[in-house]
């Protein structure tokens, strides 16, 4: 599976998800995902977060390698039946334990308008 990336340089703040394989210059920071079950719908949806947070970083405080190990990337979470999150114990992905709803943002991208033309 290929990562998403993101450009620190010139275009700052964008992120892509990259199905194929790909060439990019140094100004560039791929993004591995760490998970199994990772698909092109969900790095679909991290790279549209990614760039929701673009404000953050202009010329002047550009998103590096060092600066994105402390940004926070705030993705929906599981929830149990009575909308408390659900907690993983050993927090695989937050401090607070929270666990990213995988199958949310996957479906969400399935019900954009033309989400049923990508192929999975």
């Amino acid at each position: 599976m290929q990562p998403s990336f993101h450009s620190y340089n010139g275009s700052v703040g964008e992120a892509f998800y990259q199905l194929e394989p790909y060439w990019a210059t140094d100004d560039v920071n791929a993004l591995y995902p760490n998970f199994d079950g990772f698909n092109q719908y969900i790095g679909l949806f991290m790279a549209a977060t990614i760039r929701q947070e673009k404000y953050r970083f202009s010329y002047g405080r550009k998103w590096t390698l060092e600066n994105m190990k402390i940004t926070d990337i705030y993705l929906p979470i599981k929830r149990n039946e009575d909308n408390s999150p659900v907690i993983d114990t050993s927090k695989k992905y937050s401090d607070e334990g929270y666990i990213p709803d995988w199958e949310f943002m996957e479906n969400y991208i399935k019900s954009l308008p033309y989400g049923d033309r990508l192929e999975g």
